[in-house]
C-alpha cells in the first residue's frame, strides 16, 4: 500500500498544529466513533504526550506544538501509528492467550514506573489511584474517574467520594460483578496498549485485559507509593510480566533480511546498498541482532545519531538508511514477525541550505561536452551524453538501451526506455516510456551506430540476468560520470550526468513546452491526480523534443 505523507495543518481558533487523516472508505462506517490513542514523542524541549481522537469522516488530533519541525515529526509518527490501527481494524477482532494479555499489561506497569520513579511525589497520590482502581474492579463505583495513560489522581479527588478513610469508604459501597466501571476507568489504557501493538481483540479478551491492566497499574502504584516514602527496593512484581516480544516468533536480523529479499526481489542496486546498511545496523545492536523482537526505536535512533556524527547528510540518512530499515521492519510487521516498526517516525530534521541545491549545466557546458565526446571511440562515452542532452532521460535508463528498442513509430524515430531484457531495472513505473529521438541526434549519426551494434545492448556486454548481481549497465553509468569529471566538469553542484537532465528541463521551459509534456518525455511522475489521466501521442512528443535547441548544433 502506498501512503501519502501526512503534513501538519493549522486548526481554526488554535495556534497548535493539527494532524488530519481521512478514515479509509472501507472503515468509515464500521469504525465511526472508535477512539484512537496516539503517543507523540518528546522533542526540542516539548514533553512526550498521549492524545486521543475519535474516528469520523476524518481523524483529527492536536499535535500540541507550535514548532513546525516538531509538528512535522509528530505528524509522521502519528501517521504511522494511525495506519497500524487501521490495519488492525481491517484484520478484525481476535482472541490472544492469557500470557499475551499479561505481557501487554506490563506496558502499563512500565509506563508508570519509568515516568514517575525519579519524582513520585506524595504517597497520597498513589493511595488515591489504588482506591479508585479497587472500587472500579469490585464493581462498587461505576463512574470512577477516567484514567488516561500517565495520569494520576489527587487525594482530594478520592476523599470527595470515599471520605477521609479511603478503605472504609470503599467498603461502605455495595460490590457487584458489573465491570462497566472498570471499562470507564481503564478503557483508554486498554486502547492505548492494543493500538501500540496494532491489535484488535474480541470482547472476552478485552475484559481479561481490563482486569490485568487494573492489576498492573495497581502494582505500579504500590511500587511508587513505596518510592515516595523513600523505599526504592526493587519491586519483585516487575518481573512477573512476560516480555511483549513473546507475542511473536523470534528471528534474527539476518533471517529477516533474507526473507525480505526472497519475497520482494529488489533490484541489484537496492540490494547492494541496503545489505550494507543492514549489516551496519546489525553490528550496532550487537548480540540482540539474533532476535528482531528485541530491537527498539532507541536502537534505530542511536544508529541514526551515529550516522549524523559521521557527517552523512540528512538526505542520505533519511532516504537510504532510515528508508531501508523502515521497509524491512515493515515487512516484518506485515508478516507477524514483529508487532511494531521501530523505524517509524525516526528522521533527521534538516533544512535545505542556500547554495546546496543541484544545478543544471549551462548552454556552453552542454556544447563543450557534446563536442568533446565526438572524438571518443567508446560507445558509452560517445553517445550517452548526446542521448541525455537530447532527451532529458536518466543515464541509468539510457545505459541499458538495446538496439531493438530504437525503432520507428508512426514515422517518428523513437527509443523505448524499459528494463533491459537481461535483468535491468528502472526507477519506477513511470520510467518506462517512448521517447522520440531529437533531430540533432539523428544528424549526428546515432542511427548508424545502432545499425552496427545490432539488436542487443548498445553500451555493455550482456549481463548474467541475475537480479542478485549488479546489472552491467550500472558500471557504464558510473564510468561515464567519472570520465566527465575528469574532463573538467568539477562543479560539485552539477552532477556529472544528471546535470544534463536538469538542463533539459530548463531548456524545455525556455522553449515554451508545458511542464506536463516535459515530464512525460523525462519520465517524471505527474504532480497531481489529474496528470495521471493525461497522455501524449508520439507526434506531440516528437514536436516538443525537436523544439529544444541543442547548444553547439544547428538543430
Amino acid at each position: 500500500m502506498v501512503l501519502s505523507m501526512t503534513r501538519p495543518t493549522r486548526r481554526e481558533n488554535s495556534s497548535f498544529e493539527q494532524f488530519r487523516r481521512r478514515v479509509p472508505v472501507d472503515l468509515a462506517q464500521t469504525c465511526r466513533g472508535r477512539i484512537v490513542l496516539v503517543d507523540l514523542p518528546a522533542m526540542k524541549g516539548e514533553p512526550a504526550i498521549s492524545v486521543a481522537a475519535t474516528a469520523g469522516t476524518f481523524l483529527k488530533l492536536s499535535l500540541r506544538t507550535r514548532d513546525p519541525d516538531v509538528a512535522k515529526f509528530r505528524a509522521a509518527v502519528a501517521g504511522a501509528q494511525v495506519e497500524k490501527t487501521f490495519e488492525a481494524w481491517r484484520e478484525g477482532a481476535k482472541p490472544i492467550s492469557h500470557k499475551q494479555v499479561v505481557a501487554l499489561s506490563g506496558e502499563v506497569y512500565r509506563l508508570y514506573v519509568e515516568k514517575f520513579s525519579d519524582e513520585p511525589g506524595a504517597p497520597e497520590r498513589w493511595a488515591a489511584l489504588k482506591a479508585f482502581n479497587r472500587a472500579a474492579r469490585e464493581g462498587r463505583l461505576l463512574n470512577a474517574p477516567v484514567l488516561h495513560p500517565g495520569e494520576t489522581q489527587t487525594l482530594e479527588q478520592a476523599v470527595a467520594i470515599f471520605g477521609a478513610d479511603l478503605t472504609k469508604g470503599i467498603n461502605a459501597l455495595p460490590p457487584s460483578t458489573d465491570l462497566a466501571g472498570l471499562e470507564v476507568r481503564l478503557g483508554f489504557f486498554v486502547d492505548w496498549v492494543l493500538q501500540k501493538h496494532a491489535l484488535a481483540v474480541d470482547r472476552q479478551t478485552r475484559i481479561r485485559l481490563l482486569i490485568e491492566v487494573e492489576r498492573a497499574s495497581t502494582d505500579a502504584a504500590w511500587a511508587l507509593k513505596r518510592a515516595a516514602e523513600g523505599d526504592y527496593t526493587p519491586d519483585p512484581k516487575a518481573a512477573r510480566f512476560p516480555a511483549v516480544a513473546s507475542l511473536v516468533s523470534a528471528a534474527s536480523l539476518q533471517v529477516l533480511f533474507s526473507k525480505w529479499e526472497a519475497e520482494t526481489k529488489p533490484s541489484a542496486a537496492t540490494l547492494g546498498t541496503w545489505r550494507g546498511i543492514w549489516r551496519s545496523f546489525a553490528a550496532s545492536v550487537g548480540e540482540r541482532s539474533d532476535d528482531i523482537t528485541k530491537i527498539t526505536a532507541a536502537d534505530v535512533v542511536a544508529f541514526k545519531d551515529a550516522a549524523v556524527a559521521r557527517g552523512l547528510t540528512a538526505r542520505t540518512i533519511n532516504e537510504s538508511y532510515i528508508t531501508a530499515l523502515k521497509a524491512i521492519f515493515g515487512y516484518a510487521v506485515r508478516n507477524k514477525m514483529r508487532v511494531d516498526n521501530p523505524a517509524d517516525g525516526v528522521r533527521v530534521i534538516s533544512r535545505t541550505r542556500a547554495g546546496t541545491s543541484m544545478q543544471p549545466y549551462a548552454d556552453d557546458e552542454i556544447a563543450r561536452l557534446l563536442t568533446l565526446v565526438r572524438r571518443e571511440e567508446n560507445g558509452g562515452r560517445r553517445w550517452l551524453p548526446w542521448l541525455a542532452a537530447t532527451s532529458g532521460a536518466r543515464i541509468g535508463e539510457l545505459a541499458q538501451l538495446w538496439g531493438n528498442r530504437v525503432t520507428v513509430v508512426n514515422g517518428v524515430h523513437v527509443m523505448r526506455l524499459a528494463p533491459a531484457e537481461d535483468g535491468g531495472s528502472l526507477k519506477n513505473e513511470g520510467s518506462e516510456r517512448l521517447v522520440p529521438l531529437h533531430p540533432a541526434l539523428i544528424a549526428e549519426g546515432f542511427g548508424d551506430f545502432v545499425a552496427r551494434k545490432g539488436a542487443g545492448p548498445l553500451f555493455y556486454r550482456r549481463t548474467s540476468g541475475s537480479t542478485a548481481r549488479r546489472h552491467a549497465s550500472k558500471g557504464v553509468a558510473n564510468h561515464l560520470a567519472t570520465w566527465i569529471r575528469n574532463q573538467g566538469f568539477i562543479d560539485p553542484r552539477k552532477a556529472p550526468a544528471h546535470a544534463m537532465r536538469h538542463w533539459f528541463k530548463s531548456a524545455a521551459a525556455k522553449a515554451g513546452i508545458a511542464d506536463s509534456l516535459a515530464d512525460a518525455i523525462q519520465g517524471h511522475a505527474a504532480s497531481n491526480e489529474a496528470g495521471r489521466y493525461r497522455h501524449f501521442d508520439v507526434a506531440t512528443l516528437a514536436a516538443a523534443v525537436a523544439a529544444i535547441p541543442i547548444p553547439g548544433t544547428k538543430a
